[in-house]
């Protein structure tokens, strides 16, 4: 147990470079079987696609809250990615891509990344939190969505710098939003919400802090460790795959009309899905009506064949 709590609240030696490395190492290849599967990228082009897709939240989210960058504050960041990128692409005979393409290479990347992402929600959370938890407003004691929103955007950066705001959201609720929203509500209300009901309540359902002997701001980050851990998991392709989420469509797609999500020049593959749905529905209420056989239309173009030259037949007798 006590190795399980060291691991998930990142309290070993090196954990740092641990995070960094496999962050940096699950961007680069996530590039190298992406948009440089065929190889043809420019090395620039797909080094620094493998440096935003790892620490785009990182590099850009600290400026909306006039801090400076991490790829600026630490050289750890640019570090591990060029080590990441040289150890992807550059090895003779392509033979770190092949041992990282491994299944217990890639679990081992997406533990490290999960502990990172994990780590940063609660880190990015607690640094939005102290910074207005002497003004609150006036509905509830402490600062609710600042600090919840401020988590949210460090995973959904990269996808919205490399994909831009439509292609990130346009076809439903992103992962990254369903985790964020989850993580950060979830640490903040059980963490920081000492005095209102929420928090309160939030501690008397789960009152698995004080049963473990862990304060609650411990016990809520390893609780978001463990879960990020188990779905980094699940939704590698050798596993459930990466459309896999507990949280289910009913709650993520409540609007049923397609043309609400037909966003932009053309229709999104979650419009398409939607109309496809709506248009087997129409059809099969309609199964009712008789529609005409084949044999009833072979019919109906014999008799218009024999209407026809019956026609030209009295036309050729008149003549």
């Amino acid at each position: 147990m006590d190795q399980a709590i060291i691991f998930l609240t990142g309290a070993f030696p090196y954990s740092a470079e641990f995070q960094n490395v496999g962050i940096a190492l699950q961007g680069a290849m996530g590039v190298r079987k992406g948009p440089n599967k065929e190889g043809k990228l420019h090395w620039f082009h797909a080094f620094m696609l493998s440096v935003l897709a790892a620490f785009a939240g990182g590099t850009l989210n600290f400026i909306w809250m006039g801090k400076p960058s991490g790829m600026i504050a630490n050289d750890l960041v640019m570090g591990s990615c060029i080590i990441a990128y040289i150890l992807v692409n550059l090895l003779p005979f392509d033979i770190g891509f092949m041992f990282f393409n491994t299944l217990p290479a890639s679990m081992m990347i997406v533990s490290s990344a999960q502990l990172f992402r994990a780590l940063g929600t609660v880190k990015f959370l607690n640094v939005a939190f102290n910074a207005f938890k002497d003004s609150p407003s006036a509905y509830y004691p402490i600062p609710v969505f600042g600090p919840i929103i401020y988590a949210i955007l460090l995973a959904n950066m990269g996808p919205l710098v490399l994909k831009g705001f439509e292609g990130h959201v346009c076809n439903g609720v992103p992962w990254a939003v369903q985790n964020g929203v989850f993580c950060a509500t979830f640490y903040h209300f059980y963490a920081n919400d000492q005095e209102g009901p929420i928090g309160t309540l939030l501690r008397k359902a789960l009152p698995f802090a004080s049963q473990l002997g862990l304060d609650d701001a411990t016990f809520a980050g390893i609780f978001v460790s463990v879960f990020m851990q188990i779905m980094g998991i699940l939704q590698m392709p050798e596993f459930l795959g990466p459309s896999f989420t507990p949280f289910g469509t009913a709650i993520l797609s409540p609007f049923m009309d397609h043309s609400t999500w037909n966003v932009g020049k053309e229709e999104t593959a979650f419009s398409k899905k939607q109309r496809n749905i709506e248009m087997s529905e129409k059809s099969s209420t309609s199964k009712s009506t008789p529609a005409a056989t084949p044999e009833l239309e072979t019919n109906t173009t014999k008799k218009r064949n024999r209407r026809k030259k019956g026609g030209v037949k009295s036309k050729e007798k008149e003549l």
